[in-house]
């Protein structure tokens, strides 16, 4: 079996026709690569090269080598880059469980730059805040607040502290005023949700004063698990309890303005969570360090 390093340092040398050079090259000394060479003749039997003091030239044995190698090589390297490519490209399908409101204020916009360099890559987001088991139900991550997971899970935090605010539209409060404690919002149009179409209750809202947690029970007018809520709110419809993030636009220019902001409660932040198995992808590796968020 031949030494393929000497067949190697045989075609840098043929094409560079100087030890030193070819040396500097492969990052060897000359000494060595002469050696070599001398141990490649030797296996073959036969005169590869012609040395002089300066230069080194191909026999009629080492031209034929050379022409019969050179294209072998250059396949190889070309084979070899290729799978490189591959195994660096960022592909496959990456399948995670989110609420919406991870997914419409976290997960979309960290991972839509993503979907645009990486063509290859397919991610699928299942909305539901309900509990799921994301191994049983075939999921490749999970989205909840805070980070109390299993033990065989990695959480990852990947939001800032979950605020909440109590909104409304500029016209709505116009028509109907403003609420001045917790108590007065029974007397206002209410927009809320349901956990999931099993759940049928409403969600609680929850605020905190100086003397505890606040619950209170919507009865709302129209209930909706997803971004209409806020829809609802900037079309007069009434007062939505979402997370701040998902209306701080909003808010800031003005389309809707926050309400009792003292009541407001502050959750943990919303974690990504996975299986700690190694061996992940590396577009598993890539959407994760995307979402990630590093706390100070």
């Amino acid at each position: 079996m031949q030494n393929f390093n000497e067949l190697n340092y045989f075609l840098t040398l043929a094409q560079m026709q100087s030890f030193v050079k070819a040396g500097q090259l492969l990052g060897i000394s000359s000494s060595a690569l002469s050696h070599s060479m001398k141990n490649l003749e030797t296996r073959l039997n036969l005169r590869l090269l012609n040395r002089t003091t300066r230069n080194v030239s191909l026999t009629e044995a080492g031209q034929q080598l050379f022409e019969q190698l050179s294209p072998l090589y250059q396949a190889i390297n070309y084979e070899v880059d290729a799978l490189g490519n591959f195994l660096d490209t960022p592909s496959g399908l990456i399948r995670i469980n989110a609420p919406a409101v991870a997914a419409e204020a976290v997960l979309y916009p960290k991972l839509k730059p993503i979907l645009n360099q990486y063509p290859k890559i397919r991610l699928e987001i299942v909305v539901d805040n309900r509990w799921v088991d994301i191994v049983k139900e075939g999921f490749d991550m999970g989205v909840r607040l805070g980070n109390d997971v299993a033990k065989e899970m990695i959480a990852v935090p990947i939001s800032a502290p979950l605020k909440m605010a109590l909104v409304a539209s500029p016209n709505y409060l116009a028509q109907h005023g403003s609420p001045k404690n917790i108590d007065d919002l029974q007397q206002h149009r209410l927009i809320g949700a349901k956990l999931s179409a099993a759940h049928g209750a409403e969600m609680q809202w929850e605020f905190r004063d100086k003397k505890g947690l606040i619950t209170f029970t919507p009865k709302s007018q129209f209930s909706i698990n997803n971004h209409l809520r806020l829809q609802a709110v900037l079309d007069d419809l009434g007062i939505a309890w979402v997370a701040h993030m998902s209306v701080a636009d909003a808010i800031r220019s003005g389309k809707v303005v926050e309400l009792l902001p003292e009541y407001a409660i502050t959750y943990d932040p919303l974690y990504l969570y996975y299986p700690g198995r190694r061996g992940h992808s590396n577009v598993f590796k890539l959407i994760v360090d995307a979402l990630r968020m590093e706390v100070v």
